[in-house]
């Protein structure tokens, strides 16, 4: 299964790209396309990502084809995801 992931800041300067291919076997989700992505580009990537605890930074939402998913609950990485699916991780920043 092949899959397109969309990486805004501070994902894509880790990465180096704005745009991958993912590809997975078997079932996938939320969270198997987030572990390829850090198996993929590394530690910093994976410290962008999640706490000292080990639990994804509550300000981070995925778009699952346009649709929103927050990723601050266990349920919610589960989501499945299907082959040709696009994915856009963002950073959720407020302030004025």
């Amino acid at each position: 299964m092949r899959l397109r992931v969309k990486l805004f800041p501070p994902l894509n300067n880790t990465a180096g790209r704005s745009q991958v291919t993912v590809e997975l076997n078997g079932e996938a989700t939320i969270q198997r396309v987030i572990d390829a992505l850090v198996a993929e580009f590394g530690t910093q990537f994976r410290q962008h990502l999640y706490d000292d605890r080990g639990q994804i930074v509550p300000a981070w939402s995925v778009f699952v084809n346009d649709r929103p998913v927050q990723l601050n609950r266990q349920e919610n990485l589960n989501t499945p995801v299907h082959d040709g699916d696009e994915l856009a991780f963002i950073l959720n920043i407020a302030g004025g």
